[in-house]
C-alpha cells in the first residue's frame, strides 16, 4: 500500500532518529525490562537489511546475573588493554582514535565520554539485560572488502535497528565492543559456537531522567562531498 494512507510522523521519527545514542550514565540499574518489550525490538530489528538475504543474524539475550558478571568482565579487561595498548591488532585503531579525538569538538566531549565510560566499567554487570548481536561465519582474515563488508553489513544495520526500536520505547541502550578483545572468553561463556563472530555488546535499561537531545556532530559541510571527493 502507499505510504500516503499511513503518513508517517516525520517529527516523530526524526526525534528518535536525533536522540538514539550510547547511553551510560542515565541506564536504570534497578527496573526490569519486559522480555515482551526487548523481543518486540528485536523483531524489528529483523526488517533491517541481510546480504543476499541469508539472514544468519542471531542474537544473545543476557539477563542471568552471573552471566553479566562474566560479560562485565571480559568487558574490563578489554578496556584496561584498549587503554594500555597492549594488543598489535588495536594499535593501529588506538592510534588513529586519538588523532581523531584531538580536533575541538572531539577534544571537548572527552571528559564527557571517559565519564561515563568508566562509570559503565563499574556498573556494567547491574544492567537489567545485554543483547550480543552476532553473525554466521569468521571472516576477520577475509583478503577482500567484499566478504567483510557483507557480513558487516547484515549485522550492523540491524543492530543500530534494535537501538532504534528500543528508543522508541524509551529504553536506552550503549553500542560497546571492548568486549571483542576477549571474544573467545565471551563465547565460552554464553555457549556461542565457535563459527558465529560477535559484532557488539548492548547494555540494556530504561532511560533515567529527562529527554535526549542531538549529539553535537561535524557539520554536514565537512564530512558530505559531491561526485567528487572533496567537492562541496
Amino acid at each position: 500500500m502507499s505510504d500516503t494512507l499511513f503518513p508517517l510522523d516525520l517529527a516523530s521519527v526524526d526525534h528518535v532518529l536525533n536522540t538514539t545514542r550510547s547511553v551510560r550514565l542515565r541506564l536504570d540499574l534497578e527496573r526490569e525490562v519486559p522480555r515482551e518489550l526487548i523481543e518486540q525490538a528485536l523483531t524489528i530489528a529483523l526488517q533491517a537489511p541481510t546480504g543476499a538475504n541469508t539472514q544468519t543474524w542471531r542474537f544473545m539475550v543476557v539477563t542471568d546475573a552471573k552471566l553479566r558478571a562474566g560479560l562485565a568482565e571480559c568487558y574490563r579487561k578489554g578496556a584496561e588493554r584498549y587503554v594500555n595498548d597492549q594488543t598489535p591488532m588495536s594499535r593501529t585503531g588506538v592510534s588513529a582514535l586519538r588523532e581523531y579525538a584531538a580536533d575541538d569538538l572531539r577534544q571537548q566531549q572527552r571528559e564527557a565520554v571517559l565519564k561515563s565510560g568508566g562509570y559503565l566499567m563499574e556498573c556494567l554487570q547491574d544492567v537489567p539485560a545485554m543483547i550480543v548481536p552476532c553473525i554466521e561465519s569468521r571472516f576477520e582474515h577475509e583478503a577482500d572488502v567484499f566478504t567483510q563488508a557483507s557480513m558487516w553489513g547484515s549485522i550492523l544495520p540491524a543492530t543500530w535497528s534494535l537501538m532504534l526500536a528500543l528508543r522508541a520505547r524509551r529504553v536506552a541502550s550503549a553500542w560497546t565492543t571492548l568486549h571483542l578483545l576477549y571474544e573467545r572468553e565471551a563465547a565460552a561463556l554464553l555457549g556461542i559456537p565457535d563459527t558465529y563472530t560477535q559484532a557488539a555488546l548492548l547494555p540494556v535499561a530504561w532511560l533515567k531522567g529527562g529527554e535526549l537531545k542531538a549529539a553535537k556532530r561535524l557539520p554536514l559541510a565537512e564530512v558530505c562531498y559531491w561526485n567528487r571527493w572533496g567537492a562541496r
